[in-house]
This record gives C-alpha cells, sequence and structure tokens, in this order.
C-alpha cells in the first residue's frame, strides 16, 4: 500500500534513511535539507515526491524546473500555498495575487520599488547608516538585533518617512518576525496568529500604518515612496485604494527586513572566518561614495563578489511553495490539481556542474569568471520575482561598507554555516552576541 496521497503515488518518493512515510516530515529534508534535495535531483531526476508539514509533495528542482514554473504562472495558485500573507496582510498583498491582478499591483508598485526609485535614496540610506552605528543604539548586544533596528530605521528615513518611537520600533520587528514564521515554518499557524503577543504587534503595527496613510490622503505631503505611489497616474489600472496603500505601506517600511538582516548577519560571519577578504574589501572601499552603488558594484568587485556567494550558500528561502491549478505533465508525470509543489529553485546554487566545489564558500568564483545568471535565483525569478530584490541589494552593501570602514565587529560566538529548516513548532532567534567598536 502507497505511503503517499493517490494522487501522485506514481511519482518517485524520496525517503530518509530509516523513514516509514508516517513522519511529519522527511527528517532529511528539515535536518539536511541541501543534502536531501541534491540526492534526490541526482537520483531521480528533475521530478519526485516527499512528505513535508504531513503531506505529500511534488518536489520539482534544476533548469529545468526553474523554466517550467517561472515561464508559466498561470500553472500555480499563489493565494493557496502559502495562506498566511492572505490572512495577515489582505486579499490585495501583492505576493498571493494572481494574473491581471497581480500584473495591476506590480506596475502599480513600480514607482516605490523599481531600481531608479530606490537608487536615488542610496545616499540617505548611508546617512541614516552612518548616524546610527555612532549613536547610543547602534550599541546593541547582538548582531541580528542590531541589524533588524538598523534596516527598520533606514526604511523609515527613505522609502516611508516616519519618526518612530521604541514601541512602535519593537512592535514592527516583532510583527514582521512573528509574521513571516507563521508563513515559512509553523506547523500550526492559526495557533501562532493567535499568541497575544502576535496580536498585539499586529495590531500596533498597522495602527501605525494607518495613520500614516490617513496623514496623506488628508494632504500631508513627504518626499518618499509612499508620496510617489500615491502621486503616480494611474489611468485604466485604478488608483491604489486606501485599504491597500494600508499593506503597501508595510512593503515599504518593514517587508524584507528579518531576511535583508540574515543576509548580512552572514556575510558578517563569513568575513570573520575569512579576514584576507575582509581586508581586500576595506581596502576596496577606500574613497568610497555611497552613489557609486547606485549605478551598481562595478567599481567593488571584491565586495560583490562576497555578497554574491554569501546569497549563493545562504538563500533566505531553498524552496517555493505553491499549488498546482491545473493538471500539469512534467518530465513524464502528472502533477495533479490541488498538490502542493515545492519548487526547489536555489538547487543550482549547490550542483557541481554550475559551481565547482559547490559547498565551499569561495567568493573568488564571482572574480575570476562569473557563472551563469540562471545559476543565481537567490531572489527567485519570473513575473513573481521578489518585489523587495531592488531595496536588498542596496541595503547589503550600504550597511556593509559602512561597518566595514567605521568599525571592527567581534562576534561572542562560533557561526555556524549548515543549512536546516526549522520544524516550526516554537519561533525563537538564538542569539548573536557582539562588539561593534569604532576603529581608531
Amino acid at each position: 500500500m502507497s505511503l503517499l496521497s493517490p494522487q501522485i503515488a506514481s511519482i518517485p518518493r524520496h525517503f530518509s534513511p530509516g523513514e516509514t512515510g508516517e513522519e511529519l516530515a522527511s527528517p532529511g529534508l528539515l535536518a539536511h535539507p541541501v543534502n536531501f534535495l541534491v540526492e534526490g535531483y541526482r537520483t531521480y531526476g528533475p521530478i519526485f515526491s516527499t512528505k513535508y508539514r504531513g503531506t505529500a509533495c511534488v518536489v520539482i528542482a534544476g533548469q529545468e524546473a526553474n523554466e517550467f514554473f517561472w515561464q508559466n504562472p498561470e500553472n500555480w495558485s499563489f493565494a493557496d500555498a502559502r495562506k498566511g500573507f492572505t490572512n495577515q496582510l489582505g486579499p490585495t498583498h501583492v505576493t498571493r495575487l494572481e494574473g491581471q491582478a497581480h500584473a495591476r499591483k506590480r506596475r502599480l508598485l513600480k514607482p516605490g520599488f523599481a531600481m531608479d526609485a530606490v537608487t536615488r535614496l542610496v545616499p540617505a540610506m548611508a546617512e541614516t547608516a552612518r548616524a546610527y552605528l555612532a549613536s547610543p543604539e547602534g550599541r546593541q548586544r547582538d548582531l541580528m538585533e542590531l541589524l533588524v533596528r538598523l534596516l527598520l530605521t533606514i526604511n523609515s528615513r527613505t522609502l516611508l518617512k516616519v519618526d518612530l518611537t521604541e514601541d512602535e520600533m519593537k512592535a514592527a520587528i516583532g510583527f514582521e518576525e512573528d509574521l513571516m514564521f507563521g508563513i515559512n515554518n509553523s506547523v500550526h499557524p492559526e495557533e501562532h496568529y493567535g499568541q497575544p503577543r502576535y496580536c498585539a504587534d499586529r495590531e500596533a503595527t498597522f495602527a501605525l500604518l494607518d495613520r500614516q496613510v490617513t496623514a496623506r490622503l488628508k494632504g500631508e505631503r513627504k518626499d518618499d515612496n509612499l508620496q510617489a505611489l500615491m502621486d503616480q497616474e494611474a489611468g485604466d489600472l485604478g488608483a491604489l485604494t486606501p485599504e491597500e496603500l494600508r499593506y503597501d505601506c508595510y512593503l515599504l517600511l518593514i517587508a524584507g527586513i528579518e531576511n535583508t538582516s540574515r543576509l548580512l548577519c552572514r556575510c558578517l560571519e563569513r568575513l570573520e572566518t575569512l579576514p584576507a577578504w575582509k581586508e581586500q574589501i576595506r581596502a576596496e572601499l577606500a574613497g568610497y561614495q555611497p552613489d557609486t552603488f547606485s549605478r551598481g558594484l562595478g567599481a567593488h568587485p571584491k565586495l560583490r563578489a562576497f555578497i554574491q556567494e554569501t546569497e549563493r550558500l545562504h538563500p533566505g528561502l531553498i524552496f517555493m511553495s505553491r499549488r498546482a491549478a491545473r493538471d500539469l505533465e512534467f518530465h513524464g508525470h502528472t502533477i495533479p490539481t490541488g498538490v502542493t509543489v515545492l519548487q526547489v529553485h536555489t538547487l543550482l546554487h549547490f550542483l557541481s556542474e554550475y559551481y565547482p566545489d559547490p559547498l565551499r564558500f569561495d567568493p573568488s568564483r564571482w572574480v575570476a569568471a562569473e557563472p551563469s545568471r540562471k545559476a543565481h535565483v537567490a531572489f527567485g525569478g519570473g513575473t513573481h520575482i521578489c518585489l523587495g530584490m531592488n531595496v536588498a541589494r542596496l541595503h547589503t552593501p550600504v550597511v556593509l561598507a559602512e561597518l566595514l570602514l567605521g568599525y571592527d565587529v567581534s562576534l561572542g560566538y562560533a557561526p555556524g554555516f549548515a543549512y536546516s529548516l526549522d520544524p516550526g513548532r516554537v519561533r525563537q532567534r538564538p542569539p548573536h552576541p557582539v562588539s561593534v567598536s569604532p576603529r581608531t
């Protein structure tokens, strides 16, 4: 008797050693996801099945799978797969929209997130980072706490200008952490979202955002990206409604700060293990002016290489979860309507045909001969590519430059770089003790 749903029983099953099929998730997938998924790909090809969060899932992986997924967005139900976005951020949240509704929303968000909309803010980002790091607030004893507060402060001085109280900052950070934990990890999201702490943080955060929208609608103006969204000529698309603007304020101010902080944390941890690279990047940044980042990182190839290698080995998500919107044929197998599909978009990051010795952290691979763009997909692809990619790719070099040039960062812990999936029972951030002292 098959342990899988009858709908996908014909698709090869990838087991962990000793697995019976009755586990909540394949233990190998949780503990060693990279090894587990690469092994599945090598054994069965670009499609196989497993069990994740108690559900039989189809895994598609590799370049062929990425193209199949991204070139055919109509094949996938984005609203059904990660319901937390709908339940917590409303039915017009861009990540869960599909078809024409998604195309409209992305078009209307362009004045806030397109590259030219964020590159103009780079000098202000750098100035804010410099001031924050020199202030008493910059003396945080935990690296992740320092980074997430710094990014939120930068956003509040650039993308959505608002003066945050300490309570508002704590609520916004707590809300984002708990929101994303519920979407990406929680086994029981309804229970998770019912916790008093989360409910209080969400209420306080949206009260703050509601005040910004109300003030703008009443005539208050600020030179920021929220104003750009509101001032655009929407034409036949229809202007963003007050309800939409409420959640778009979340995108401008808060969304992504946790993921970018983790990327920055990994960059700083890797730099601590490679002091020669740290000094080379510092030398390369000598005389740096923030507006050079507005034109890309071509003038700083070592910094660029280090960030790209960190993105490669430490992607925010190793796979995307979606549901098949119709019966789909892929690589000789039928994926039935409604089945959960794990698109392992980052599998290419860990394949030796794209990256020799792929599990070795080696920034020089980006300096000598840059790998194929199709093999570096940390932010996804297709029409649903990460909306905040341009912001993250400016935040990261700006913060690193200000820290490396002005400060010595000393970690109070031994970083571990193994990638694992949280089984999703309790949200907790491990401590990242750090000392940040001005360079003399």
